[in-house]
């Protein structure tokens, strides 16, 4: 898989970010995928600005009611 140039564009990184980031929020990508995509922008983007974790966790359960 290719690597995005980030370092040409950040803002298109980070939207490109934000989309696998629904991806993992609709449970079609591993929390595990998501968190190696997450650390190899670190340097162009703040991973703070995206779920991950048990972050994702709590937020599925206060929308179901878990």
């Amino acid at each position: 898989m290719g690597k995005m140039k980030s370092k040409e564009s950040p803002a298109r990184c980070f939207a490109a970010l934000k989309l696998i980031e629904q991806l993992y929020r609709d449970g079609l990508l591993p929390a595990h995928v998501f968190q190696n995509i997450l650390n190899e922008y670190a340097d162009v983007v703040d991973a703070a600005a995206f779920i991950t974790g048990d972050r994702h966790q709590n937020k599925k359960e206060a929308i179901h009611g878990e």
